[in-house]
């Protein structure tokens, strides 16, 4: 009984796990515009709304590719 437990827990945290990095979140305007003031800082050259629309989802897809292989390396 308890490995079923465990097993039903496994599944409903890959599945959470799953929905978090598939779920396109949508990225409002003053969040684009917080990122770009953070990167043009660093960059010291200004960024349009694009650029840090960009930023945002190169670095959505970094973090799901982080996951993924957090997920392959507790798989063995």
């Amino acid at each position: 009984m308890k490995a079923a437990r465990r097993a039903a827990k496994r599944g409903a945290r890959r599945d959470a796990e799953t929905d978090l990095f598939s779920f396109h979140r949508a990225v409002d305007e003053a969040f684009l515009e917080r990122t770009a003031r953070l990167f043009e800082a660093r960059m010291g050259r200004p960024l349009s709304a694009e650029s840090a629309r960009e930023i945002v989802d190169n670095l959505g897809e970094f973090f799901r590719v982080l996951a993924e292989w957090e997920r392959i390396d507790r798989a063995k």
